[in-house]
């Protein structure tokens, strides 16, 4: 690309970092006329640059239509920002389930519209259940992903499942949107999420939800176990294990917040 062509992308690239530096607690939503008459654009142009925007989900339609508002995009990247310290604080609970219980602890994460595997510690069993660290998998098939999925707004778990769709894995596998919004509600109502081999036959998961400062859901900590070993009284362990873990995890997460403010 010559010297020209490089000019344009970065006068592009530059545009559409202003529009999005508009937005602010002050000015949460945003026409395409505010932003063509606060930058000095023509109203088309502005249009083509947040038309842009919106494909990549930087921005999105606010409601009531006609408005624009920071999309689900600058929310998974801010998210990203956390990872190293949630990494960090998560790492002692995943350690103290894995000897504990023997089982694999798993630190699950939202990347784009999908699952992904962000830290795991494997467990003493011979027989186990592992995922490899960058692992992605759809949100609803799964104790770690319906556990996140869950915890996102009703317009973000519309447009993952717009994107991703419900794929069948197994014969448990959920691909009915109704029961999905059933399972959903009974996970946020009980704080903990799982399933029964829909992803993988014969495993079982358990997984909790872990929050930001903000209260925004930020990823899941989990253990698949083979199905032999979830009967009722070791599911039961299990589970308060993983509530604990993520209870603590998050408090961990604010007291951060509050020694670096």
């Amino acid at each position: 690309m010559g010297h020209r062509g490089e000019r344009r992308t970065l006068n592009t690239l530059e545009k559409c970092v202003r529009i999005l530096t508009l937005f602010s607690e002050a000015t949460p939503v945003l026409g395409v006329a505010e932003i063509a008459e606060r930058l000095a654009l023509p109203r088309s142009t502005a249009y083509r640059y947040v038309s842009a925007l919106r494909a990549h989900r930087f921005v999105e339609e606010a409601p009531g239509g006609a408005v624009y508002r920071l999309g689900g995009r600058i929310l998974e990247l801010a998210a990203t920002m956390a990872r190293k310290p949630l990494r960090e604080v998560a790492l002692p609970h995943m350690e103290r389930i894995a000897r504990e219980t023997g089982e694999t602890a798993l630190l699950c994460g939202l990347r784009e519209h999908v699952g992904v595997c962000l830290e795991k510690v494997d467990g003493t069993h011979a027989l186990r259940v592992s995922y490899e660290l960058g692992d992605t998998y759809p949100l609803h098939a799964g104790s770690t992903g319906k556990a996140i999925l869950a915890h996102l707004d009703p317009e973000e778990q519309d447009a993952v499942i717009d994107d991703v769709g419900l794929p069948k894995f197994t014969e448990t596998t959920i691909t009915s949107l109704a029961r999905l919004k059933k399972e959903l509600a009974k996970i946020r109502a009980c704080g903990y999420a799982e399933s029964e081999g829909e992803s993988i036959v014969g495993t079982h998961g358990i997984a909790a939800p872990i929050f930001s400062p903000s209260g925004r859901i930020m990823g899941s900590i989990g253990v698949s176990v083979p199905h032999l070993r979830a009967e009722e009284k070791n599911r039961e362990r299990l589970i308060r294990f993983v509530v604990d873990a993520a209870k603590k995890i998050t408090e961990g997460l604010n007291a951060q917040e509050a020694r670096e403010s």
